[in-house]
């Protein structure tokens, strides 16, 4: 990415550059410092430059928190298997390649917080870099530091907490692994994940798409992102989210679960676990596994409110994905109506016919039973008549939505627009006839006056 920088010589404000302040100076590095006084070229450039730079340290910090996350998992897992102890040289290896990974993620995290700091001063011309940080920014920098500086660290620790207790089971505490405290919070730096997501979103890093967000008052952030992918994407999105969340809810569930030494046979298996966050997830809950920590329960209740809100969002996509486009709305109504309109022509028949047979046989006085049959047969047709009018009313009333109303508003719109602009062009017209006619009489009288003399 180049970062040669406009330099038209003559600023936007100021004396044609005869004052110091206007122009847009550099530094013997070459790099000029941002501010009020760049010219918008230069200011241009160095956004791109600076986006550029924040979406790479983006991009690395990621991958450092996904390899932390990668090795925490596999230390845990060895660990489980007894392949080597907690207190051995290769589980001190493995927690300081964590430790390691873990500094470097927060060293980029530095490092994209100063360049979308930069970032906001290039943007908004500002020349102090503690205008930007507000108790917002600061608390959010904050507690991204404390999410991702959480990892098991070196060494062989225990603590205790509290089992659950039961029916027909007695108090006691659990001896606990510190890494297992220590590895839950470590999936929480998957929230860089949505960072990645919108960094690399074409809405996001279009100019076109900020310039039009920005003249309609939205905020492109990841929220705007995501209800994007979930309108164009909605079946991708809900299964990428459902299988992440149920892979990382059972593995979490089985992490709680294994110190529990008296279910160990049970939560130490990951099917297990994974049969109670699928009945968990899915509202059954059979109960012939239960959690017995206080961790497990709360991954559970998660589990459950994610399963729910999941659920909603499937009812929508799907009511969505089966309601019928415009034109196939279209196509549908139009046969309904022909339907409709056969029946009634139908019907129509029945009438005409049973009222002839009504009239003849009622004339020629004979065979009563059959004049009283096909009376009845004349009223269940004018019947049929007004239910098929009331479907038919029914119908139109469907057909119309708030996109034809609109489309309708439009075209009257277009419409009064179209009058009103022949209605000016109109008077304008009638306004210079009136003036040629007046012209044209002041000639006339003075052509009179002339002929009198």
């Amino acid at each position: 990415m180049s970062s040669t920088r406009e330099n038209p010589g003559i600023p936007l404000v100021g004396l044609n550059g005869k004052l110091k302040k206007y122009k847009t100076l550099e530094n013997e590095a070459g790099d000029s410092p941002p501010g009020r006084f760049e010219t918008v070229g230069s200011r241009l450039a160095r956004r791109k430059e600076l986006f550029v730079k924040r979406k790479r340290s983006s991009d690395v910090a990621l991958i450092f928190a996904l390899f932390g996350i990668l090795l925490m998992v596999t230390q845990t897992e060895l660990t489980a298997a007894k392949v080597y102890h907690r207190s051995s040289l290769p589980s001190h290896l493995m927690k300081m390649a964590i430790t390691a990974s873990t500094v470097a993620l927060l060293i980029f995290l530095g490092i994209y917080h100063r360049l979308d700091i930069q970032l906001f001063i290039v943007n908004n011309c500002v020349d102090d870099w503690r205008i930007p940080l507000t108790a917002r920014r600061i608390i959010q920098i904050t507690f991204e530091i404390i999410v991702c500086s959480i990892h098991p660290i070196p060494g062989d620790f225990d603590t205790t907490w509290p089992a659950t207790v039961a029916e027909g089971e007695h108090y006691r505490k659990l001896r606990v692994p510190l890494d297992t405290i220590l590895a839950l919070p470590m999936f929480l730096r998957l929230f860089l994940v949505c960072r990645f997501i919108m960094l690399h979103s074409k809405l996001y890093e279009d100019a076109s798409s900020q310039s039009l967000g920005a003249l309609n008052r939205i905020h492109f952030n990841f929220r705007f992102i995501f209800k994007s992918l979930m309108t164009m994407y909605p079946d991708y999105v809900l299964t990428i989210i459902m299988i992440v969340s149920f892979l990382i809810a059972s593995w979490v569930l089985r992490l709680c679960e294994m110190s529990d030494t008296a279910d160990e046979s049970v939560h130490s298996n990951l099917l297990n676990t994974m049969w109670l966050v699928a009945i968990t997830f899915l509202s059954v809950g059979y109960g012939d596994i239960k959690p017995s920590t206080y961790c497990g329960r709360g991954i559970a209740v998660i589990t459950g409110m994610m399963g729910a809100g999941c659920t909603a969002l499937v009812v929508a996509v799907l009511a969505r994905k089966l309601e019928l486009s415009r034109s196939e709305k279209y196509v549908h109504d139009f046969v309904l109506d022909v339907n409709l309109d056969k029946r009634l022509k139908n019907e129509a028949a029945n009438v005409m016919k049973s009222g002839w047979f009504i009239y003849k046989f009622r004339k020629l006085k004979a065979n009563s039973s059959m004049a009283l049959s096909y009376q009845t047969k004349l009223l269940e047709a004018i019947y049929n008549i007004r239910q098929i009018k009331a479907a038919q009313r029914r119908l139109v009333d469907a057909s119309i939505t708030m996109t034809e109303v609109n489309k309708t508003q439009n075209e009257a719109s277009r419409s009064i627009e179209i009058i009103r602009c022949k209605q000016l062009t109109l008077e304008e017209k009638v306004d210079n006839l009136e003036s040629k006619i007046m012209s044209l009489h002041d000639k006339i009288n003075a052509i009179l006056k002339i002929l009198k003399e």
